[in-house]
This record gives C-alpha cells, structure tokens and sequence, in this order.
C-alpha cells in the first residue's frame, strides 16, 4: 500500500469513527462546500454555503451562504470582509419556523511558522440581526488562535484551534463563549481539499450555560 492510500485509509477510518460518536451523543454536524478564488498572493475571494444539523443529524439547524474576500497588507498579514445570508430554524418558543438573518464580519488574520508548526491568529469584528424585526443586532469581538503541527511525509497535519467570543451588546442573551477545536485536512492535489474536525464549545456564565459537540465535515476547491 503506497503513502497516498495509507492517508485515504486513516481518513475514512477518523471519520467513522466521528460519525460513531456522533452515534451515541447528542451532536451537531456543520458540513461546508467552498469555492475559492486567488487572483495574485494579494487578494482572495471565496463562496461558501454551509448546512448545519441538529439533533443527532436529525433536525436542520440553520443554512447560509457567504462571501469573503481577503487583502494581503504584508506577508503574512491580511484584512477581510465577509457577508453572509442565513436561514435559521427557530424551534424554541411560540413563534417557531425559519428566520432570515444577515450577518456581516471584519477579520484581520496573521500566519507565520514556528519550526514544524504553522500558528494562526485572528481577531473578528461580527454583526448579526434578523431581518424584518426591529432588534438591536447581535455584536461580537472574536479572538482565535491556531497551530498547525507539520509531519514529514504524511498530508493529515493535526490542527488545533482556540477561539473566545465576546459580545458587546449589554443585555444581550447571549453569552461570552469558547471554542476548542481538533481536525485536519488532506490535500488531493488537482481534486481540491476534504477536512474534518471535531469542536467543543460551551459559554463561560454558569446560568443558562449550553454545551455544544459538533462534527464538521468540508470539501473546498481554490482556482489559482
């Protein structure tokens, strides 16, 4: 069996196994198509659509699609702007169905190496409302922090990421919230990029805390 096939090999068996805790556990799966565009080392532009389920895989939790574009200001350094659509499926209270909300964001990221490792950071201005009610949107500040560890020889690098979200809306329902978060990626080459990865995220307030398992699974494809 030649390296390629071995990297196929533990990718169905990393992702059966998810699938089997998804199994016995109340989770959720996020799933995500993206098409990536990138023009010159300067500029980047990507369309994403994403179906998130709930319930065991059972119930629709949202849909959306969003646009980002990305601008390189020195090596390593980029400014982002991202626009995103979503259709969420209240299911809570005595107005339930889906609501349309629209949510736009401000990223400023920065990538460098370290040794064998690949570090990431990223600091996220968020607004989000739903569209049609007269509410004061939902504001957050995200912080996210990234290491990537690179294995000679092998195309499934672990990844693990820490991103703390706080919000600056007084009064909000919402909770300040973190998310710890294990996955990989492989490279098919011509044929674009599966990743998949397993994340953990809770709130930090004791009251009216909600804990959240979610597996995600990915297929993006960049044009150079």
């Amino acid at each position: 069996m030649n390296r390629s096939s071995r990297n196929l090999v533990v990718l169905f068996l990393l992702s059966l196994s998810t699938l089997t805790f998804a199994q016995s556990s109340d989770v959720l799966s996020w799933n995500k198509l993206k098409l990536g565009y990138e023009p010159s080392k300067n500029w980047d532009f990507g369309l994403e659509a994403q179906l998130r389920l709930k319930d065991n895989f059972g119930l629709v939790d949202e849909y959306f699609g969003e646009f980002q574009i990305d601008r390189r200001i020195v090596k390593g350094l980029k400014f982002g702007v991202g626009l995103r659509y979503l259709f969420e499926n209240d299911t809570r209270g005595n107005i339930q169905g889906y609501e349309n909300h629209f949510r736009y964001q401000f990223d400023l990221k920065y990538k460098h190496d370290v040794g064998s490792f690949d570090l990431g950071y990223r600091l996220r201005y968020q607004n989000k409302n739903e569209l049609g009610v007269d509410d004061v949107a939902r504001q957050f500040l995200r912080l996210k922090g990234s290491a990537e560890y690179k294995i000679k020889n092998w195309k499934l690098d672990p990844e693990l990421a820490f991103e703390v979200w706080s919000k600056l809306n007084v009064g909000d329902e919402e909770t300040d919230k973190y998310r710890i978060t294990l996955g990989s990626e492989y490279d098919m080459k011509n044929a674009g990029e599966i990743g998949f990865y397993y994340r953990y995220q809770s709130g930090f307030e004791a009251d009216g805390r909600e804990t959240r398992h979610i597996i995600g699974l990915s297929y993006g494809y960049t044009i150079k």
